[in-house]
C-alpha cells in the first residue's frame, strides 16, 4: 500500500529534471553588441545562477561588461537593449530544450 510520503517527490516540486529532482533555472542570454558602425556580434550567456530572468539579464550584463570581456570585444559597454532571452529547460527523460520566443526583441525593463 503506498502512503502520501511514497507519493511526494523528493524535490517536492512540479517540474522535474532526469533524476526526478527540481533543475535549477538556466538562462540563455544573447547581448548585443557592435564591432563596427555596420556590424553586430551577438554574445551569448549561460547563466545558471540566476533564480529569475531579472536575476539572468543582470548577471549576464555583468559578464559582458567586466573587465575581459570588454578588452575581448575591444572595448565599449553593452546595454540591456535587444537582448535575446531563453528559458533552459531539462525534461523528465533529459531533453534539452530552449524555450521562450527565440526573437530578439527589446528589454528595456531590465
Amino acid at each position: 500500500m503506498l502512503t502520501a510520503t511514497d507519493r511526494s517527490s523528493p524535490c517536492d516540486t512540479t517540474e522535474t529534471g532526469a533524476h526526478g529532482c527540481a533543475q535549477p533555472d538556466k538562462w540563455l542570454i544573447g547581448v548585443p553588441f557592435r564591432s563596427t558602425a555596420s556590424h553586430v556580434v551577438w554574445m551569448y550567456y549561460v547563466v545558471g545562477e540566476a533564480d529569475d530572468v531579472s536575476r539572468a539579464v543582470r548577471v549576464a550584463l555583468a559578464r559582458a561588461n567586466s573587465a575581459q570581456e570588454r578588452q575581448a570585444r575591444g572595448g565599449g559597454s553593452v546595454t540591456a537593449q535587444d537582448l535575446e532571452i531563453r528559458r533552459i529547460t531539462l525534461d523528465a527523460l533529459g531533453h534539452t530544450r530552449l524555450d521562450g520566443p527565440g526573437d530578439r526583441s527589446a528589454a528595456s525593463s531590465w
